[in-house]
């Protein structure tokens, strides 16, 4: 439906092409937008204005992408996040864990809206608004350790990012997780390992 809820014709001029949204927003965004309306037994009202919005989102990834390699954010080959030491870090893997079981739940019962719904949140609102920003002292600070800790946390974070936000968006985040490395991947986004909850 458009998005004042009436139903889509032709002849009501009132149509959305697809395409025209893929050309202007990506197909990224038009398919992250899909997953988080189709609420089970409504209809989706489509607004070109959300999928701008969710444009935004894969923005604000890519940023935070580029904010990781500018810190010297890598992944480190053996690193084990459960020896993480740093409240901080601590914490951004046990928000990361609960997400984790929230979305494969939600994928599992085929509930698509609350599965990217989780990951929009923890992407948005727990990683990049708080943990990224609360890192800032640590990167700029003098405790080699703390840095080297911090650096290692963000870039397993992330790639487990890639792997939540790949069934919605798997163009945008699969060119990211061959970019965020600084060494050849083993594998494509799309063959790696789903992640598990638990310390992550």
């Amino acid at each position: 439906r458009d998005k004042f809820g009436a139903k889509m014709y032709k002849s009501k001029g009132n149509g959305i092409d697809p395409l025209d949204l893929i050309d202007e927003y990506s197909a990224d965004a038009l398919r992250f937008t899909l997953a988080i309306m189709a609420v089970q037994g409504r209809d989706v009202k489509l607004d070109p204005t959300r999928v701008a919005g969710y444009r935004n989102f894969g923005t604000k990834l890519w940023n935070a992408t580029r904010f990781a390699e500018m810190n010297n954010v890598k992944r480190q080959q053996g690193f084990d996040p459960s020896t993480a030491k740093l409240q901080l870090n601590r914490w951004i893997l046990t928000e990361l864990s609960k997400t984790v079981a929230d979305v494969t739940s939600n994928l599992e019962k085929y509930r698509f809206n609350d599965a990217s719904g989780a990951a929009y949140r923890f992407v948005w609102n727990t990683f990049c608004d708080w943990y990224l920003e609360l890192l800032k002292p640590v990167f700029q600070g003098d405790d080699e350790h703390a840095k080297a800790e911090a650096q290692a946390v963000a870039a397993h974070v992330l790639d487990e990012i890639y792997k939540l936000l790949h069934p919605f968006m798997p163009f945008m985040t699969e060119e990211l997780w061959a970019e965020a490395s600084t060494e050849k991947r083993d594998t494509l986004l799309v063959h790696a390992p789903w992640p598990e909850p638990g310390m992550m």
